[in-house]
Order: structure tokens, then C-alpha cells, then sequence
């Protein structure tokens, strides 16, 4: 069953989600029914009975004479009469009320039925201008059940019912609805600094009796006639089925409608969030300068003035916002706001409109014109750098900033989807295996990795990832429970959890301080984990989800919720929203061993992570499989004695035992499995987390997105712009690991080009003026004077330079470093910062404004490397030149590169090269210290090579051979298990090569191989 085809509604009482045309169906038989009571009820009247008034006066003898059947006839017609004119009173009274657009209609005396099913009548003559206005979201999947029968008038109400009973049992179940506590928000990085705002959400009703918004503010505000006060706090607020509400008379079961702050009572929910600080805030703002070097903060561009004080916090720029003018512009309301929630500030900081450089600046956008850089893009010009170097197309200057890529910008995917385009990134290397970087099969996808690349933030990720293995690890040493976590927020600066208000809030260990009276827990950037941390990942479902106000990634831990997450709102939205969560599980550092079971999303992306992520037509097929990985779960912590699996996890660590599984449904549940679904969800002894696209309402944690990507949850008070991925940037996902996947098999190697300078073996006795270190963490080092924060751009300059041996033009340079678009101005001022640290005579442009670098000034340690390398071919006894090549890597290549750069080495290919050549020269090494029978020699040229490419199986293969050939049985089986570890964490998830395990085989028969753990 593809996801093309509808589904039922899965939220019971509301009324069935239907197409336009059945709502304005429905709408054309209430009108003709009025129109048939109006008209045609006068009509029958006066055709058989005649005119309501009599023909002539009455005398006093008619109230003496005998009644005959003409009299009767008559009395009953003048009480029809008199009903049908009550009637249509009702109507008018009704009508009056639907023109008006708020309020309740005035109470008709006597009005009783008649007025109800005249508001009924005229609510349903709505429906004709509601179709024709409104496209309400039928949400598709994949199910196990067909589309629901036809059921009587009798069984309806029995539904109803049965639904209520269930929508009573949830509300006094749920810790939130009973208003005891408040939940802290993650809005902002301070919304536990906040005021609080409260939210309840429309019952289902009681037989016939709908809930409105004059119970609602009988019920919470004592006063019924303060409905008007609800109506403008929701007015026109999407909720989660998609709808807004637009009439005060119409509102839907499962609506969440905020309250005024005086509400209270059962069924009112409260969070605290930062709308405004009501205080002032100094923003600087930089004029138009030379300033290069790159940061993440927004910055403030006006005309003249240097300072803006607001009386409101400084937000984040988006595409709605204002311009500024004289130092202070006024932005459009935030998503709060529009959800209910007082504005926040009115300062402008750049826009896509405004300063194309500061935001996402895509091509084609008004005003905006870039050409991301990519392979064989325009003519080459003369000199231009042969075979092995980056070809990028004219950068268009677009902005004037400084030209790094902010990681608060919207990527490829939208904001915050730092983290998620790391997983994604990484995985990509992983599935390349050996070769690193990019094969000649990529060349096709390149703008795809290129937007990846310039969109990831590995450092973070790494960050998040061993800083929570190491609290996992801290806790359990201290025999301290793990906390629930809600949400967590992912700065430049610090990791914060909140934690759920309704668990255990353990003190936690050093260097981790708890601040908000303990309800949330932050660790400092600076303190966190040097190194990577072997331990247990303690949130397997963290998951970002976006961006907040203040530019922090927001994650959030499915596991949490205890039920099923749905994201409601916009269907099409909601569905790449929730299908880019798959793909972060699917690919991340702290989800090993999680299993992702994606049902009814059209197109199979189990690709992207065979090992992890899996594709089901049918729920109850997916249902059937996560039931039985999880009930290992439950017989093993039964045999521990442990009370769940989060608790198991970290006292017995087992990634492939405790692996979490996350079920994505790509449209709202049957009741039936939905019941199932809430019951594995809550099950603690098993780890199982369920989102599904669409909203249902006694979910707990119920997300609105819209139109633009941006999702609020109103009970957990978030709000965020939400990341997603569309089906066409699946589909190029899926062609770029493809590829890469066949680039990986081809280990056919390519030329190799020689340096244009060639270094001598007496050159390496004094150090250089400058060295540029790439066989490993890219490291310059020179002797001139920067500032820090230009490090990071110069540093890639000089790489990019150091990779090209002959020079680019300006043009071709700025394309590679700034992607996006860079002034001239910017681009020479940001070249000029650099040649003055590593000295005007190591950086030069020559006669024809082709930037290069001085090769006789500075040592470049690839130079160095392939011409030893080459003359290591032309001599009998290799051993010598290719030790000092081979000590000239110090490290994986490539690695620790700050987040939003570097994009130019997914068009480069240095990173395969490199690659095949030292994989290359640590085999020649090895081969020829046997011939010489030298062990010691040959083992360390082999564990120089994988420490540059640990995925290399012919560097294990001779590894293994080496320890059969000098070593015990012993030795052998100790490089087999770090073989396979190794390939576990840095290889592909095909598993080891055929010859890998035939030579295990051979040497060690019947060896264990380990579980492979994505």
C-alpha cells in the first residue's frame, strides 16, 4: 500500500476528514434543507390550508359555534405558523451571529431544539466557503486496515462515547492536565526565566453536547460571557489537525486553545516561556567593514547608527522580519506569537531580503544570484590547476559579511540541521570506507554533498555525543539514576538538558552544574570530553528538531513521551519534518544500535543506513518485528533485576541488546493500533518510541507545523524552525550513497600528479618559514601575528592553496571558501589578513591575479610526501624514503574541521588521493621490510596507515598476515577483534570484504565474530 492512498481518521469524535468537495456537499444540503423550511413550509401551508389570517372578521358567534374540522385544520396550521416563524427567528438570530464572526448567537426564548438545529444548519452552510477556502490535510500511509465501513447512527455514538471515556482516562492519567506543576520551555535558552502561559485542549463530546468556548471559559474562568477573551488569544491559530479557528461557534475536539493567566482548575495546562524581557538589551552593530573573520552570531546592519537599544530581546533574523531602519526595524510576529504568545522584539538582524550574506542565500531568490561551486562548471582559464585540482565557477559577491558560513543559516535542510547533516555526513564517509573522500562516481552528486558538507557541524555532534556517553558514565560510577530528559539545547558555547519536572532530579556530577532550581542541567563547552569517551550513549532517541529563537539547536528525546509524538499541522510540512528525525536516528553518533522502522513513506530509504533503518508497507508487519527484538529486552532485564531498559542500559551495556527502536507511521493510526502502540511506547522495559504524521489526539507530546517549517508543541512550550528533508533531496541523498557505495568496491587507483615544487630529503632537516600540515588535522603554522578569530578562514585559504599546485584565480578561490557569495572588498581583505600571518612573501598573486603560495617559503607535508614517495620507486632499498614519508602523517586526514567548511573538498578528490597514497606506501613499506626481515618495521609502517585510514582492508589483511607469520595464535586473534571494531565504527555497513573474512577463516578457524553495532 503506497502513501498516495487516504486513510481514516484516527481522532474519534471529530467529524471525519473528507475532501472540499463532500464538506461543500454537505454545505449545499443544509442550504437547500433552509431554504426548504423557509420557502417551503409557507408554501404547503398557504396551498392547503390557505392564508394564516382569516378571510373576514370574526363575529362573536364563532366562540359559540360547534367546531367543525375545517376549525381544527385551522388552529394546527396557525401553530405551524407560529413554530415555523420561531424557526426562522432562530435562523436569523443564527445567521446574524455567522456575518458578526464572533460571539455567540443571543438565546432565542423558547429556542431550545430549534435553535440548535438552526445553528447546525447554518454552521454546515459554513462548510461551502470553508472547502472552497481551506485544503485540510488528509493524512495517507501505509496501514494494515482498510477504509472504515459505514456504521449506523447508534454505533457513532457508542464511538463517541468509548472516545470520551478514553480522552477522561488520559486527562487523569497525564501529570501535565492536572496542573500541578508547570513545564519549563525551550523557546528560548531561558525560558525558565519566563512567565507562564496555559493551554487546555476541547473535549470531545458527551452524546450531543459539544464542548464550545463558553464552557471552556465557564469551566476555567467562571464566567462564560469571557469566551470573547479565548476567541482573540486563538484566533486564526493553526492546530494540530491542520485547521485554524476562524469562528467562535466552531472549534474541534482536541484543539488546544490557550487561556487567560487567571484560569486554573483540572484540564489546565501551564508552561513557562521567554516572550519578553521587558528590558533592554544593547545590540552592536557592525558597519560595513574589511572584518573577515567568521562567527555565528547575528549582527545588526543598519544605515548609520552603530548601537540599537531595544526594549526587547534581540531574535533571530528570518525572511519575515522587517527592515531595519535607523538602527531599529520592525519584524513580523514570532511562531509564538502566532500561536498565542505576545510578540517578542522588534529588532531586525539582516535578512534574506535585507542582506542576502547574513541569511540562506539560495540560487534563485530575488536579488541573489550564486552559483555553488561544482566540477567542470565554465572554461578553465589559462594556468588553470591540472587533473587533481578544484575547478568552482565565479562566486558572485552578494553580501558583505565576512563570509564564513554561520551555522545558525539555513542549510540544506533548514535551520538546525547542523546536527542532522553531521550524522548524514559522517555516515557518508563511513559508506566510502577507505577511500574517504569523494570517487569518480560522486562527480554527479556533487552539489548535493557540497550542500551537505556546508551544512554539518561534526564538532558539535562529537560534543554532544562523548559529553552525554561520559555523563552516562559519571552517573553510573556514582550509582546515580539517569534523569528523564524532555529536550536539550546545543550551543557554540554549552550542551543543556531539561529534564523532565515529573521524574528524579539526581544532583549531577562535576563538571555539569545545575541551575533552575535543578530542572536543567548545562555543561560548558569548554569542559566537556577532550577525547573520544567508550562508553554507553545513555538517550538513544535525542533527536534535533530545529532552531529556537535564540539560534540553539533543539533536541528532543522521543523516548520520553511515553506515547506516541505526532506532528500535526500541515501534512505535506509534517511529513518531511518527521522524515528528516528518521534519517538523524538512522545516521548519528549516540544512537547505536537503534533500529528505525519507517511505514507507508512512499520510497525505501533503508539505503541511507542498511543496518539501521528499515522500510514496511504494513504496521502491523513492522509491529509484529519491533515486538520481537523487544521482548529480548524484557526477558533481560527480568534476568537483572532491572526496572527498565534506560536503567539496564548503563549498568549492563550491550548496544545490540538495549538498541532502541523508533517507529515512524506516515499517517495517523486505527484506534486498535494505536492502543498498541501507546502500550509498547509506555512499556519501560522495553525501548520503543513512535512518531507518526498527523495528529492524534491523546498524544502527549502533539506538534503543530506549517507552511514554513515551523513547528510548536504548546504543552512542552517549544518552538522551533524545524529542519526537514523533501522527497527530492531523499532521492539525492540516496543517489550520493549510492555512489559511494560503488566508489568504495573500485579500489582502482589513480595517477598521481607530482608536486610542482619537489622537496629534497635535506629540506626536512630545518624547519620551514611555514608549514602546512593535510596528512592528518589540518595545522598551519606560521610566524605572523592574527587575530583568533580569523584562524579558522585563513587556515582554510591556506589549505585550499596548499591543495592546488599551480595557483587559482581570485574567482575560482572565493567560489571554494565562500560558496554562498562574497563581496571583492570582503574577499581581498579576508586574503590580505592571511598573507600578512603567514608573510607576504609565502602568499602572492602572480602577473596574471592567480593566488598561490610560495613553495620555496612553505612546506606543504603532501609535497613532501608524494615526492618521496615518488622517489621511493626509483631505488632498490625503499625503507628509508618511505619511513619519512609515512612520518609525515599524524592522524586521519581531514579531521576535526570546523563546522560550514571545507565544502571544496567534496569537488576536490584530494581526500582519495591521499588516501590510495599512503595506503599505497605503507604496503610498499611493509613488503619490503619482509624482504629484509624487519618485523618491527613492517608493523609500524601497517598501524601508520590505518591510523590515517583505519577502514583500509588491505592494510588489516597484511596486518593479520604479519601477526600470523611473527606472532602467536593469540596475536592473531587480538588484530582480528580490533579489525572488526575498527571496520564497525569507521567501515561501511556491508560488513568486512569476502577476502577479510576467507583469510580470518583461514588463520583462526571457527573465530567468533562479533555482532556488527551500526
Amino acid at each position: 500500500m503506497r502513501t498516495n492512498e487516504p486513510v481514516r481518521a484516527a481522532r474519534l469524535p471529530q467529524r471525519a476528514q473528507g475532501s472540499p468537495g463532500a464538506d461543500r456537499l454537505k454545505g449545499f444540503v443544509a442550504l437547500l434543507a433552509i431554504l426548504a423550511i423557509v420557502g417551503g413550509v409557507p408554501y404547503v401551508l398557504v396551498r392547503f390550508f390557505g392564508a394564516p389570517w382569516p378571510d373576514k372578521m370574526p363575529s362573536r358567534d364563532m366562540l359559540f359555534s360547534e367546531l367543525s374540522i375545517e376549525t381544527v385544520l385551522g388552529i394546527i396550521a396557525v401553530v405551524i405558523w407560529l413554530a415555523w416563524l420561531h424557526f426562522v427567528v432562530c435562523l436569523i438570530a443564527e445567521a446574524v451571529a455567522e456575518i458578526r464572526g464572533h460571539g455567540l448567537s443571543p438565546r432565542v426564548p423558547l429556542g431550545g431544539g430549534s435553535q440548535a438545529l438552526a445553528r447546525r444548519l447554518i454552521g454546515t452552510v459554513v462548510l461551502i466557503a470553508a472547502g472552497a477556502g481551506v485544503s485540510l490535510p488528509v493524512a495517507s500511509a501505509a496501514t494494515t486496515s482498510g477504509p472504515a465501513a459505514p456504521v449506523s447512527v447508534s454505533q457513532r455514538h457508542g464511538e463517541e462515547q468509548s472516545d470520551t471515556a478514553k480522552f477522561r482516562q488520559t486527562e487523569a492519567a497525564s501529570k501535565l492536565m492536572t496542573g500541578t506543576k508547570t513545564t519549563t520551555g525551550v523557546r528560548t535558552n531561558h525560558d525558565h526565566k519566563g512567565q507562564v502561559v496555559k493551554y487546555t485542549e476541547v473535549r470531545p463530546p458527551q452524546g450531543r453536547n459539544y464542548d464550545c468556548l463558553w464552557d471552556i471559559a465557564e469551566r476555567y474562568l467562571g464566567e462564560g460571557r469571557r469566551y470573547k477573551e479565548i476567541y482573540d488569544l486563538n484566533k486564526n491559530k493553526l492546530q494540530p489537525d491542520g485547521r485554524r479557528l476562524t469562528n467562535p461557534d466552531l472549534i474541534m475536539p482536541g484543539w488546544q486553545v490557550r487561556l487567560p493567566s487567571d484560569a486554573k482548575g483540572p484540564g489546565v495546562h501551564t508552561v513557562r516561556v521567554s516572550v519578553d524581557d521587558h528590558g533592554t538589551t544593547k545590540t552592536t552593530v557592525m558597519p560595513k567593514t574589511t572584518t573577515t573573520e567568521s562567527t555565528a552570531r547575528p549582527s545588526v546592519k543598519p544605515s548609520a547608527k552603530t548601537t540599537t537599544e531595544s526594549k526587547a530581546r534581540t531574535a533571530i533574523g528570518t525572511e519575515k522580519s522587517g527592515t531595519a531602519k535607523s538602527g531599529a526595524g520592525k519584524s513580523g510576529p514570532s511562531r509564538f506569537s502566532e500561536q498565542g504568545i505576545e510578540p517578542g522584539s522588534k529588532v531586525v538582524i539582516g535578512t534574506a531580503k535585507t542582506d542576502p550574506g547574513a541569511k540562506n542565500a539560495k540560487p534563485g531568490q530575488p536579488n541573489v544570484t550564486v552559483e555553488p561551486h561544482g566540477p567542470g562548471a565554465g572554461q578553465p582559464e589559462q594556468g588553470e590547476p591540472a587533473g587533481g585540482g578544484v575547478r568552482v565557477p565565479t562566486a558572485v559577491p552578494v553580501a558583505a559579511h565576512d563570509g564564513g558560513i554561520g551555522l545558525k543559516e539555513a542549510g540544506i535542510f533548514g535551520f538546525g540541521a547542523t546536527l542532522l547533516a553531521a550524522g548524514l555526513a559522517l555516515a557518508l564517509k563511513r559508506r566510502r570506507g577507505w577511500a574517504q573522500g569523494p570517487g569518480p562516481k560522486a562527480a554527479g552528486h556533487r552539489q548535493t554533498e557540497i550542500g551537505l558538507r556546508l551544512a554539518s557541524d561534526v564538532p558539535t555532534a562529537q560534543f554532544v555525543d562523548n559529553s552525554l556517553r561520559k555523563l552516562g558514565s559519571d552517573m553510573a560510577q556514582l550509582e546515580r539514576t539517569m534523569p528523564k530528559v524532555v529536550a536539550a539545547l546545543a550551543t557554540d558555547r554549552a550542551l543543556t538538558l531539561v529534564l523532565d519536572p515529573y521524574g528524579a532530579q539526581p544532583a549531577p556530577p562535576g563538571p555539569w552544574q545545575a541551575i533552575a532550581d535543578g530542572t536543567r542541567w548545562t555543561l560548558r563547552r569548554a569542559y566537556g570530553p577532550s577525547g573520544e569517551v567508550n562508553a554507553p550513549a545513555p538517550y538513544p532517541t535525542l533527536v534535533t528538531v530545529g532552531q529556537n529563537a535564540d539560534g540553539a539547536t533543539v533536541l528532543i528525546d522521543l523516548d520520553t513521551a511515553n506515547g506516541i509524538v505526532a506532528f500535526g499541522g500541515v501534512n505535506n510540512a509534517s511529513r518531511d519534518v518527521v522524515g528528516s528525525l528518521a534519517v538523524e536516528l538512522a545516521t548519528n553518533l549516540w544512537s547505536e544500535g537503534a533500529h528505525i522502522s519507517m511505514v507507508g513513506f512512499g520510497d525505501d530509504l533503508s539505503s541511507l543506513s542498511p543496518t539501521r533503518l528499515s522500510y514496511w508497507i504494513r504496521l502491523d508487519d513492522a509491529l509484529a518485528e519491533v515486538t520481537r527484538r523487544t521482548d529480548a529486552q524484557v526477558q533481560a532485564c527480568q534476568r537483572r533485576n532491572a526496572g527498565s531498559v534506560a536503567e539496564a542500559r548503563l549498568s549492563h551495556p550491550d548496544a545490540a541488546l538495549w538498541g532502541a527502536e523508533i517507529i515512524f507511521v506516515s499517517a495517523p493510526p486505527s484506534p486498535e493500533e494505536e492502543d498498541q502502540l501507546n502500550r509498547l511506547a509506555a512499556d519501560t522495559k522495553r525501548s520503543i518510541a513512535v512518531v507518526v504524521v498527523g495528529d492524534v489526539m491523546n498524544s502527549p507530546w502533539r506538534f503543530v507545523v506549517d507552511e514554513k517549517n515551523q513547528a510548536v508543541c504548546r504543552l512542552l512550550g517549544l518552538e522551533v524552525d524545524a529542519h526537514s528533508v523533501n522527497p527530492e533531496q531523499f532521492a539525492n541523498l540516496v543517489a550520493l550513497f549510492d555512489a559511494a557505495e560503488a566508489d568504495a568496491r573500485d579500489k582502482r587507483r589513480s595517477e598521481q600528479d607530482m608536486p610542482a615544487y619537489e622537496f629534497s630529503t635535506t629540506d626536512l632537516s630545518q624547519p620551514a618559514p611555514v608549514e602546512v600540515d593535510l596528512l592528518g588535522p589540518v595545522e598551519v603554522d606560521a610566524r605572523g601575528v592574527i587575530d583568533e578569530g580569523r584562524v579558522a578562514l585563513s587556515s582554510e585559504i591556506i589549505a585550499f592553496l596548499a591543495s592546488q599546485d599551480y595557483g587559482v584565480h581570485p574567482n575560482v578561490l572565493a567560489g571554494a571558501i565562500w560558496p554562498r557569495g562574497i563581496s571583492e572588498e570582503l574577499r581581498d581583505a579576508a586574503l590580505e589578513h592571511t598573507r600578512r600571518w603567514v608573510g607576504v612573501d609565502a602568499m602572492y598573486a602572480d602577473e596574471s591575479g592567480r593566488w598561490m603560495l610560495n613553495r620555496s617559503i612553505v612546506r606543504v607535508d603532501w609535497d613532501v610526501f608524494r615526492t618521496l614517495a615518488k622517489q621511493a620507486t626509483m631505488v632498490d632499498d625503499p625503507r628509508g624514503l618511505l619511513s619519512t614519508a609515512l612520518s609525515l602523517v599524524h592522524g586521519p586526514a581531514w579531521s576535526n574541521l570546523p563546522g560550514g567548511r571545507y565544502s571544496w573538498l567534496a569537488a576536490s578528490g584530494i581526500e582519495r588521493r591521499m588516501a590510495e597514497a599512503v595506503v599505497d606506501a605503507a604496503l610498499r613499506l611493509a613488503e619490503a621490510s619482509l624482504n629484509h626481515n624487519d618485523g618491527n618495521l613492517a608493523r609500524t609502517a601497517l598501524q601508520t596507515g590505518l591510523s590515517f585510514a583505519p577502514a583500509s582492508e588491505d592494510l588489516w589483511r597484511a596486518t593479520l598476515r604479519l601477526a600470523s607469520h611473527f606472532g602467536t595464535t593469540a596475536d592473531v586473534t587480538n588484530v582480528a577483534t580490533q579489525l572488526y571494531t575498527a571496520l564497525t565504527k569507521h567501515g561501511a555497513p556491508r560488513g568486512p570484504e569476502p577476502e577479510t573474512d576467507a583469510l580470518i577463516d583461514e588463520l583462526l578457524p571457527g573465530y567468533h565474530r562479533p555482532a556488527q553495532v551500526a
